[in-house]
């Protein structure tokens, strides 16, 4: 598990972006959305740039702070 600032979720969002995958601010919500077709169907689905993915959002805490997957690590390298 991965503990970040704001400052981290900025740099996570700047790293994190490719073709395929975006993330970004939702008000104080991180999404974190990944192109899938499964996406329709899904309860995480969501539509975005006129395509379908899966879409995993993380909210702040009470000390202010987003706890992301571990699985994200590897942008932060």
């Amino acid at each position: 598990m991965i503990v970040l600032t704001q400052k981290g979720v900025e740099v996570f969002i700047n790293k994190y972006n490719k073709e395929n995958q975006i993330s970004f601010w939702n008000n104080y919500d991180l999404v974190i959305w990944k192109k899938n077709i499964s996406g329709y169907t899904s309860t995480k689905g969501l539509f975005k740039n006129n395509s379908w993915g899966t879409a995993d959002i993380v909210s702040v805490n009470n000390q202010g702070l987003w706890k992301l997957s571990g699985k994200y690590v590897k942008y932060f390298r």
